[in-house]
């Protein structure tokens, strides 16, 4: 017995079912016999296990090469995955090792310096850069509470001393000394507030006048060592407006210190220059207007006083280092210079003096945006 086939049209190719019941294949073709022609159907039958089998198998084989595919696929997958995300784990593992309790020391960016990868370097960067940043304001905040301290044991120690030596200290000896601590508090108060305009130096706070800046504080070292009759020189080695970016209290506390050190110590003349020199340092980038891309303001301020020694000069940089205790200070001045001009991506360089024969102190300071032509400092 057979399936319903069908007559004519093409050979069609249908299943059927033996005698016993087994599956056959049923091939059906119309052909044309005699003539005239008479179409005559033809069917040929065969056993379908084989065929069944043959496909089974093949199905078989089609599942597990697609298992093997799918298991091959996401094998790749995971190791491109591995492989591709190494760099942010080195990465990882890298700022893991800023939190442990040793840290990467004062330099992070070179602790950040390793190579992870093209493709992360621009990132690893930008986190080197905003670490070593974020590190220098730890730095220069714990220096500031440093030198609190140190500017604040003076009048403690006075008042102290008094109280041991009198059952009563005077109100006013406890007024002065109560009004010079609070204007320590403000002096350094007002530092940490210009040091949040540090983030970009040069780039924040209005253009500072340098000759009237430079004047003014001249006029007031004449009247706070006028006890010396001291000759107090301002040599200019520029012509024309010259202006510099930055915070006018800035610029005035490291002039300030300066010069009140050069006063300190002079015989009989303190001599101040202004110039605009090719800038040696570079510890700061900073962007400049005006066309002063590499070119800083040189401030040389020299005395004729008794100068220092070669082992003076490497340690008066150092915080609370004095030389002579009978001269009235801190001995934070040089450091706290060098630390604002050092904020502004210059440098302080102390030297002898070649002209006065005393101490010479050179102040190179980026964020000029003013240059006019002029005698070469």
């Amino acid at each position: 017995p057979a399936e319903p086939a069908p007559t004519t049209g093409s050979a069609t190719l249908h299943r059927a079912t033996g005698p016993l019941q087994e599956p056959l294949l049923a091939l059906t073709q119309p052909v044309g016999l005699g003539q005239p022609p008479v179409q005559v159907t033809l069917t040929v039958y065969g056993p379908a296990a084989q065929l069944h089998s043959s496909m089974r198998q093949i199905d078989r084989t089609l599942v597990v090469a697609g298992l093997v595919l799918m298991l091959l696929t996401g094998g790749l997958a995971w190791l491109q995955v591995r492989v591709g995300l190494a760099p942010l784990r080195r990465l990882e593992a890298m700022l893991a090792a800023l939190r442990a309790p040793q840290g990467a020391g004062p330099d992070v960016a070179r602790h950040l310096a390793a190579p992870t990868g093209r493709d992360l370097q621009p990132l690893q960067n930008e986190l080197a850069g905003l670490l070593a940043h974020n590190a220098h304001v730890v730095a220069r905040a714990r220096a500031h509470a440093v030198d609190l301290n140190h500017a604040l044991k003076k009048p403690l120690a006075l008042l102290s001393a008094q109280a041991s030596a009198q059952p009563q200290v005077p109100s006013s000896e406890v007024r002065h000394q109560v009004e010079a601590m609070a204007q320590l508090v403000d002096r350094y108060q007002a530092r940490t507030l210009s040091d949040a305009l540090h983030a970009h130096p040069g780039s924040t706070g209005q253009a500072v006048d340098v000759r009237d800046c430079v004047a003014q504080l001249l006029r007031m070292m004449e009247r706070l060592h006028a006890a010396q009759d001291l000759e107090w020189v301002l040599a200019e080695a520029t012509h024309g407006p010259l202006h510099w970016r930055g915070e006018r209290a800035d610029l005035e506390e490291v002039l300030g210190n300066v010069l009140d050190n050069a006063g300190k110590w002079a015989a009989s003349r303190v001599r101040l220059t202004v110039s605009i020199a090719v800038s040696a340092s570079s510890s700061v980038p900073l962007s400049t207007q005006g066309g002063a891309g590499h070119t800083c303001l040189c401030l040389d301020i020299e005395d004729d006083g008794p100068g220092m020694t070669p082992e003076q000069l490497q340690a008066a940089g150092e915080r609370g280092v004095r030389f002579d205790e009978s001269v009235q200070g801190s001995g934070l001045g040089l450091a706290i210079a060098s630390q604002i001009v050092q904020a502004y991506g210059g440098q302080l360089q102390l030297r002898k003096s070649e002209a006065l024969k005393g101490l010479g102190v050179r102040l190179e300071m980026q964020g000029l945006v003013t240059v006019a032509r002029g005698k070469p400092g």
